[in-house]
């Protein structure tokens, strides 16, 4: 197992997890009065880095010849798919519910709201209605969600252009954010329509998958790693710098 994510370098996506959520801690508590949202996300970062961790018990029953855990073989719960279709519900939809906290024009807002409410029936009912959920990632969960997730930032760009925020924006720590997930998903999502290659009988796609991956890692949780940093405030110039009024 270990000769294995070496080899497909499953370690460096999780490193950059872990270091993203190290440094939003450390922005926590460099910084004070930290918006709601903001913390919220902070601690989204320790879930995220523990789910995907978690998600390696596949790999380690696969190589362990199910020893460790022999109730896993042959089970539903073989492969890790149905954690990560779960996982894309969730963290689409907080993701999205970050954004439209951030939406000021109330028509706009009513109308994201009511469609994340949709969507988070939606999801719920897709995955607790086929067993799809256990076999391969749900393209419609994955689709929906990074087009909401994009509408969303979209709609946020569009009302930071137009207020005064626009002339503070790299101090901005939502809009490091909202760049990371917008790139990440536009990036990711298309190559998940080919999730069902991913096996061993198919090296080469597991090789291309893990890259795309881990560039995508890298540059998201970096991202949100240099922002934490950069944003972050001693607490005796917080009250002066304008990130927790944006």
């Amino acid at each position: 197992m270990l000769d294995f994510i070496i080899e497909h370098k499953i370690y460096i996506g999780l490193f950059f997890e872990f270091l993203a959520a190290i440094c939003g801690s450390y922005y926590l508590f460099k910084t004070l009065n930290v918006r709601r949202e903001i913390r919220y996300f902070a601690w989204f970062l320790w879930y995220v880095f523990l789910l995907d961790f978690s998600g390696l018990y596949a790999l380690w029953a696969f190589f362990d010849d199910y020893n460790t855990f022999p109730f896993l073989e042959n089970s539903l719960f073989q492969r890790n798919v149905w954690l990560h279709n779960w996982n894309h519900l969730i963290s689409l939809s907080f993701y999205s519910f970050l954004f439209i906290m951030q939406v000021k024009r109330g028509i706009y807002k009513r109308i994201l709201n009511y469609a994340l409410g949709v969507y988070v029936l939606f999801g719920i009912f897709k995955l607790t209605s086929s067993y799809q959920l256990f076999l391969t990632y749900d393209m419609s969960i994955l689709f929906s969600g990074t087009l909401l997730l994009t509408i969303v930032i979209v709609i946020y760009y569009f009302e930071l252009l137009i207020s005064d925020h626009i002339l503070e924006v790299k101090k901005n720590l939502l809009f490091y954010i909202s760049v990371g997930l917008f790139i990440y998903h536009l990036c990711v999502t298309p190559i998940q329509i080919y999730s069902t290659y991913f096996s061993f009988e198919n090296i080469d796609f597991i090789k291309m998958h893990t890259a795309i991956l881990r560039y995508c890692n890298i540059f998201m949780y970096g991202l949100f790693s240099f922002a934490f940093i950069y944003c972050a405030k001693g607490k005796s110039n917080s009250k002066n710098l304008g990130d927790e009024n944006l």
